[in-house]
């Protein structure tokens, strides 16, 4: 069975949850204390003939320098360091390919990237603090695994959820209970916005299910507990938003789980299933990938059922991957595209 969690705010829960996950205490060990003094060595080596300013939080970077760094200290030397420390942290196999980590040129592209920022450029001690302190660990792992730029944020796609709630309501007339999975769910607003429109249409919550589903675990805790330990300001926010809904008598059942898109479904069918941000972008676009996505989609939903995808992809990607190339998958696998006023969108034959 998938790992899973229904939301909580409770905080000893919360911990109990996280340790499922992360490995708390100090991970200094012998082998991983040789890394560091290598990476202490090959960083003093580094500042000693680096004919410019040394990265410091705020610091305008440009070419040469990035240049200039990644000569004289290589990420191929950082980057091995910080994938066993992230590796013995986390009691899963971390999704590290696509994190900044990996997707930096140099060093200074990854300081300068991380949100928040580290407090100085060795990565040797930077390295060492996160082996020994737990909460700094935790926050460094967030930061990676949920970065800004990361479709977070409610009301993203506004015309899609337009639509969607005169669909609901129209549906509501008939029917008075309904299952929802936000595929793809990221860090959960989606989530949560499509349950806010549930109520808006006078569904009863108890007879409404509504789901959200991840590949990546620190999503999965992040979208479920609405947990942002590295962004204390949009958890805040995150959390009076959805306190009016989860604090009420007739909330939705929730759910949170891990899934991937293009398996086969291990849940009872949904009468609508969005799957926002994913299909065509950089994370999924090659072939045989978006064809396994959309049959594992339309494996998702009833007879009758709803696929919703919208994106905010640049215009680069809407050419590689044209949306009449999405609406010929959803064909192939069952589903009779109509139009939207945002993405595109299938009803399951």
């Amino acid at each position: 069975m998938q790992l899973s969690f229904a939301p909580t705010m409770d905080r000893v829960e919360l911990q109990r949850r996280l340790q499922q996950l992360l490995v708390p205490g100090s991970l200094l060990d012998a082998p991983l204390a040789r890394s560091i003094d290598r990476l202490a060595r090959s960083f003093a080596r580094y500042a000693a003939s680096y004919p410019l300013p040394l990265w410091a939080p705020g610091l305008v970077t440009d070419n040469e320098m990035r240049s200039l760094t990644e000569a004289l200290l290589p990420m191929a030397e950082i980057r091995p360091a910080f994938d066993r420390l992230l590796a013995r942290s986390c009691r899963f196999t971390p999704l590290l390919a696509g994190c900044y980590l990996h997707s930096s040129a140099c060093w200074i592209d990854f300081l300068q990237r991380l949100q928040p920022p580290l407090p100085l450029a060795n990565p040797a001690v930077i390295l060492s603090r996160l082996a020994e302190n737990y909460q700094a660990r935790e926050r460094f792992l967030f930061s990676l695994m949920l970065p800004h730029h990361y479709g977070g944020g409610f009301d993203r796609y506004p015309l899609q959820s337009q639509w969607l709630s005169g669909w609901l309501k129209e549906r509501a007339k008939i029917l008075g209970g309904i299952r929802i999975l936000d595929s793809a769910c990221g860090s959960g607003e989606g989530t949560y916005q499509v349950a806010e429109l549930l109520r808006e249409a006078g569904y009863s919550g108890r007879s409404c299910e509504v789901h959200g589903s991840t590949l990546e675990e620190i999503e999965l805790y992040a979208a479920a507990h609405l947990y942002f330990p590295h962004d204390p300001q949009r958890e805040r926010e995150y959390r009076a938003r959805t306190a009016p809904l989860l604090g009420a008598a007739d909330a939705p059942r929730f759910e949170f789980y891990l899934d991937r898109v293009g398996s086969a479904p291990e849940r009872e069918p949904y009468h609508l299933v969005l799957c926002n941000g994913l299909l065509g972008g950089p994370l999924l676009h090659d072939d045989a990938e978006l064809d396994a996505a959309f049959a594992g989609l339309a494996a998702r939903l009833l007879p009758g059922g709803v696929l919703l995808a919208a994106d905010r992809f640049h215009a680069g990607w809407r050419l590689r991957v044209p949306a009449e190339r999405l609406c010929a998958l959803m064909e192939k696998h069952g589903l009779i595209p109509f139009q939207v006023p945002e993405g595109i969108a299938g009803i399951k034959r």
